[in-house]
């Protein structure tokens, strides 16, 4: 018998359920970072450093995606 026989490997871990709980904190956690990241980056444009501002706008493009898709798993909506 073949291991990719009956829907894939053996030793797939089961689907999880959405938990609200994670999905708050990690929403939480994301917006926090969000605003920390852009403050640090407008400190480091206003000291003439682009390359660690270009860095934190991009932590925060990242935590808002992060964000949203925590939101939307809280609103149950599909991802």
């Amino acid at each position: 018998m073949n291991h990719y026989e009956n829907g894939g490997l053996k030793n797939q871990l089961a689907p999880r359920n959405n938990n609200p709980r994670l999905n708050k904190m990690l929403l939480i956690i994301n917006c926090i970072l969000c605003i920390c990241a852009l403050v640090i980056g407008a400190v480091h444009l206003y000291y003439n450093e682009p390359t660690i501002a270009i860095a934190m706008l991009l932590v925060s493009i990242f935590c808002i995606y992060n964000a949203v898709l925590a939101w939307k798993a809280l609103r149950k909506r599909k991802i």
